[in-house]
């Protein structure tokens, strides 16, 4: 089967997806904090068609309106504030809901409404409520409310534009806090929960990813540590281990994790470990001695280390495993800076991989899930793999990490500019943060882009087990 085409699918969806769920993360928030969010997107504009706008709120005096599903203002809510209006409407479940809404008459008795200009949406739209003379506002049944237009909540517009590479949120006033109702201008708690929402999004995604995987393969018992594979030519195919054994002890100290047992081989590069096995219902003695020549793919000891898996009928039974599974893959990802520091990691071998480095894992992880599921079910020498999953788990993590760096235009440089105001209760000027971010922005987009440069000329190498 040439799997080509659907490992370009697949990196295309894996990408949009990361996306799409970020921005909902930001998008909930936002929501349920009453911070407005005026559009929604599915894709990148241009758009192609609006698919919905949500329910809004108006309020004329001290009267709360809903406005309904899919209603347009036949005016801009942003320039028509604290101005008379007169509006009908329902009384739905005690709930007032608008019908039909027009600015009050002048003056002079005479009613003239600001014409909209010819390329205003809401004037093209078709639907958009009609702005009605106020002689033909009271009728059997409607209830009737005139005063001053003190806030305006048209809704979101959820939309769906042409190109397929993620989502976006419009939201009210994100860079200035004289807009009421807007990001800017809510508190700065407030503010730094809906920055935070998209990585944790992303962060949850990998949790549910996992519990996917583990629902299909077993729930992991992170208390045992198994050897899961054995290069040829290792140190430790020349100790005589092999795979699936058990490690019960190394350097006489029992191994609980295999983090452990990790720190233990690099605390004795060079030197020889004793390690108790477990291989069958025989136990077993052997020394190895860890490689420091060895790079990080290869393994001190040339090994690949596992959990054993036991099967689970509920899916109840993966959600914490996977918490800790995802808790996990954040440390390591966290702790890869402090390894190249410190030497036990080569700049290169942490080299970051790119679209196009992306591009051909897919097509290696597609691949090898495809054939594993081609070979016949009776097969016991091949199990189906799920290197796809994991691939999408790994980039979905390091999107939410990214997306925290203390980095200008960033979810992380955002919260950084709002903790002044939290610890010395003063706010770093609007017009300020938003030339930084411009900045910060561009200078990303720059260095982005030559890395993604070096990537299509030298992309990064990832061989699956």
């Amino acid at each position: 089967m040439n799997t080509g085409f659907l490992g370009g699918l697949v990196f295309v969806l894996v990408f949009a997806g990361m996306i799409l769920v970020h921005e909902l993360g930001h998008f909930i928030a936002a929501r349920l904090l009453r911070i407005e969010v005026e559009e929604f997107g599915i894709g990148f504009p241009p758009r192609l068609l609006r698919l919905w706008r949500g329910k809004g709120t108006i309020l004329i005096g001290k009267k709360c309106l809903v406005l309904p599903l899919n209603f347009d203002l036949p005016f801009d809510p942003k320039t028509s504030l604290h101005r008379p209006v007169e509006a009908t409407a329902d009384s739905v479940k005690g709930r007032l809901v608008l019908r039909t809404i027009a600015f009050a008459a002048t003056e002079d008795g005479q009613y003239r409404p600001d014409p909209l200009p010819e390329h205003d949406p809401a004037s093209a739209r078709p639907g958009a409520a009609p702005v009605k003379h106020s002689k033909d506002f009271p009728k059997p049944g409607e209830i009737h409310v005139s005063g001053i237009l003190n806030e305006a909540r048209p809704g979101t517009e959820v939309t769906l534009n042409w190109i397929p590479l993620g989502g976006f949120n419009r939201i009210k006033g994100e860079d200035d806090p004289s807009v009421p109702g807007g990001m800017a201008a809510a508190s700065p708690w407030k503010r730094i929960a809906v920055l935070l929402a998209g990585p944790t999004m992303n962060l949850l995604a990998a949790v549910v990813a996992y519990t996917f995987l583990f629902y299909q393969i077993g729930v992991p018992n992170t208390h045992i540590v198994v050897i899961a594979e054995v290069s040829p030519g290792s140190p430790a195919e020349m100790a005589g281990i092999k795979t699936g054994d058990t490690v019960l002890t190394a350097a006489g100290e029992s191994i609980p994790s295999v983090s452990r047992l990790q720190a233990i081989i690099r605390a004795h590069l060079d030197q020889p470990v004793s390690l108790n096995l477990q291989r069958g219902d025989q136990q077993i003695e052997t020394s190895v001695t860890p490689l420091s020549s060895r790079t990080k793919r290869q393994g001190a000891m040339g090994v690949l280390l596992g959990n054993p898996l036991h099967p689970t009928s509920s899916w109840f039974e993966t959600i914490s495993p996977s918490f800790d599974a995802t808790y996990g893959s954040i440390r390591e990802l966290l702790a890869l800076p402090g390894q190249i520091v410190a030497g036990a990691i080569q700049p290169q071998e942490a080299q970051l991989a790119g679209p196009r480095s992306i591009w051909n894992l897919f097509q290696q992880t597609v691949s090898r899930d495809v054939q594993s599921r081609e070979t016949p079910s009776t097969s016991e020498t091949q199990q189906p793999t799920n290197y796809t999953l994991m691939a999408v788990i790994s980039l979905t993590i390091s999107l939410g990490i990214l997306n925290l760096l203390p980095i200008p235009a960033l979810d992380g440089g955002r919260i950084l500019f709002t903790l002044p105001e939290i610890i010395v209760r003063r706010r770093i000027p609007a017009k300020f943060e938003a030339i930084v971010h411009g900045v910060g922005l561009m200078i990303f987009m720059a260095l982005l882009g030559y890395f993604y440069i070096l990537d299509f000329i030298h992309p990064v190498t990832i061989n699956l087990p």
